[in-house]
């Protein structure tokens, strides 16, 4: 099946349109723009070559619900674009080939917020070489060296989250950003060449040890249900050694190329299953994984953890 996808000014009325391309053999069906597919919202803006500035007066429609952004190369962050910071219903961002992007937001300045992302579900980055934090708070300096109180819910509504070919990342979510993930359902990492660790350490924990209280030992993302990393030969740890990431709907893991990863601290249900039920029996569906020898040498935090997933396991 082919889409093809008609803009600007019709001269026809939509039944002359699908009259005409009925006559010359095509099968032909009027989407009614009314409907909102799920993934891509139709309040939908394209920008792409386009050589947005700070001094940019260009407006935005405050209610655009998807925001798709291609090769804008002299932009280093959303927050240079004045008017992003009018949209408050942005569902979907994605942004690809911006050869200029070092940050997703930029809230070193006072004036600006992360009111945009408030609503937002779907986020897809690609191909943004510079790109080497995702919120930038100060200079030389990313949200986990801020308190938690300091920092505004960003992610809080985030459902999706793909990143792929950003090739400076080291880091992608500092600890302090966990907080705001508890509705992230999808996590795509792939082929980011410098990445070394998912979710931060905590060097804000070692400022505070003074203070009587001890940092828990695990934490959750309770609505994660897929979670793939692809070509990462630097990643060396999904979190922290001292942390367990509880993962109560997980459902796939992905691991492809990831020598270097030693340790998979995801805590699942199905290890308390004691009795081994049959896998049918568990919202658990597979788990996949090239190569061979990086799963027979990698550590589990729970010890039989190898053993109960197997029924699961795919090799690539």
């Amino acid at each position: 099946m082919t889409i093809m996808e008609v803009t600007g000014v019709l001269e026809m009325g939509p039944d002359d349109v699908l009259k005409v391309f009925k006559n010359q053999g095509f099968e032909v069906q009027l989407v009614d723009e009314m409907r909102e597919p799920p993934l891509l919202p139709l309040k939908d803006v394209i920008l792409s070559g386009c050589p947005i500035g700070r001094e940019d007066p260009a407006e935005l429609p405050s209610d655009v619900l998807s925001l798709r952004i291609f090769e804008c190369h002299n932009i280093r962050s959303l927050s240079d674009m004045p008017f992003f910071q009018q949209t408050n219903e942005l569902r979907f961002c994605s942004i690809n080939d911006c050869r200029g992007i070092e940050s997703v937001l930029d809230l070193s300045s006072q004036s600006q917020s992360c009111t945009p992302f408030v609503n937002l579900e779907l986020l897809r980055l690609e191909n943004l070489d510079k790109l080497h934090v995702l919120v930038k708070v100060a200079e030389a300096s990313i949200v986990s060296t801020l308190s938690s109180q300091s920092i505004p819910a960003i992610f809080s509504n985030l459902k999706s989250f793909h990143i792929e070919g950003c090739s400076n990342m080291k880091q992608l979510f500092p600890f302090h950003l966990v907080h705001d993930l508890q509705n992230l359902e999808d996590l795509i990492i792939r082929g980011c060449g410098q990445i070394e660790e998912i979710i931060g350490s905590e060097e804000e924990e070692e400022n505070h040890k003074g203070n009587g209280t001890q940092a828990p030992t695990s934490f959750s993302l309770p609505k994660l249900k897929e979670l793939e990393l692809w070509y990462l030969p630097e990643l060396k740890r999904i979190c922290s050694s001292n942390r367990e990431m509880v993962c109560n709907s997980l459902r796939e893991i992905t691991v492809v190329e990831c020598t270097n990863l030693k340790r998979m601290p995801m805590y699942l249900p199905l290890f308390q299953d004691t009795h081994q039920s049959a896998p049918s029996a568990h919202p658990f569906e597979k788990i996949r994984i090239y190569p061979k020898e990086w799963w027979e040498s990698v550590k589990w935090d729970y010890p039989n953890a190898k053993e109960v997933l197997r029924p699961w396991l795919k090799w690539f």
